[in-house]
């Protein structure tokens, strides 16, 4: 079972560590463990009592009233908010919850929900664009492992993918040709497959080659499919030098092609200025470009 210091309570529930000691002694309503050598610990059930405290706290309950409920109680309120999914940071915690005890039922009862009462393209915005900022902190300060932080990944990946195969086949007239792909070294899907998904319920023409390309077979596929557009994030940090020799390659193997690249790790002024490249943040700005409609990027 693994130990929590109160510092990664902290980190995990938003409750300040003075916070912690001082509902401690005020309520009794929990007790940390002591190690061998006396170091205070919670373990897995006091962290989701935590987690179940924070979400009620964040939701208008006082610490006062949580600490006269029972845990039954306690786990009925909070299932009552994970019903409201328009409750953008109450769906944020319960996703954090799932995915730290590994729960794949509950993650995606989480996630079909949210889903359905707001869309997709408003649920990555408001839910799990957050909720993986928040799991890659986690990762980040050492509280989940990689096995948790890829779990939720893989999850949002998989219904991305279903919800994206499931839309109607339509081409009008003015759609265009997009390759998606992302460099070496990239593994996270998750922006370009959301992005695909964008594309595809509009009704453009997409070749997706996924994750870890080589740039070799992407100037190939390039020549052979001709797209109009080539769509890439960046998630990993990488050299000026490396980031322009690799867009340079990509917009020279074709007069006709427009590069957008995303990626939050990467600054805009990384990138040479090009009139057939266009830089953006995240997908948030795809939409908004993709909503004022895509005909050329050059200025």
């Amino acid at each position: 079972m693994k130990r929590f210091s109160i510092s990664d309570i902290e980190i995990l529930t938003g409750i300040k560590a003075h916070t912690i000691r001082i509902w401690e002694q005020r309520y009794n309503f929990f007790t940390s463990k002591r190690s061998d050598s006396n170091i205070r610990y919670y373990d897995n059930e006091d962290l989701r009592l935590f987690l179940n405290i924070s979400t009620l706290n964040q939701n208008g309950y006082k610490i006062s009233k949580i600490s006269k409920m029972t845990l039954s109680e306690i786990n009925t309120i909070v299932d009552d908010l994970k019903k409201d999914h328009l409750n953008s940071n109450a769906q944020v915690q319960m996703l954090a919850n799932a995915t730290i005890r590994l729960d794949t039922n509950e993650f995606e009862e989480v996630l079909g929900g949210c889903i359905e009462d707001m869309g997709l393209q408003e649920a990555m915005k408001e839910v799990f664009s957050p909720f993986l900022n928040k799991i890659k902190f986690m990762w980040q300060v050492g509280i989940i492992t990689t096995a948790n932080e890829r779990f939720a990944e893989n999850l949002l990946c998989n219904k991305i993918i279903t919800l994206t195969n499931n839309l109607p086949e339509f081409t009008p007239s003015q759609s265009k040709k997009f390759l998606l792909f992302l460099p070496f070294g990239e593994i996270n899907e998750i922006s370009l497959l959301f992005i695909k998904y964008l594309l595809k319920e509009n009704g453009h023409k997409i070749l997706y080659l996924g994750a870890h390309l080589p740039l070799n077979d992407l100037i190939e596929a390039i020549s052979v499919y001709e797209p109009e557009y080539a769509v890439t994030v960046f998630t990993q940090k990488r050299t000026v030098l490396e980031i322009n020799n690799m867009v340079s390659r990509i917009l020279e193997s074709s007069s006709d092609l427009s590069l957008i690249v995303s990626g939050n790790k990467i600054a805009r002024n990384s990138f040479k200025s090009h009139p057939r490249l266009l830089v953006i943040q995240n997908t948030e700005e795809f939409i908004e470009l993709f909503n004022s409609g895509i005909v050329s990027l050059a200025s």
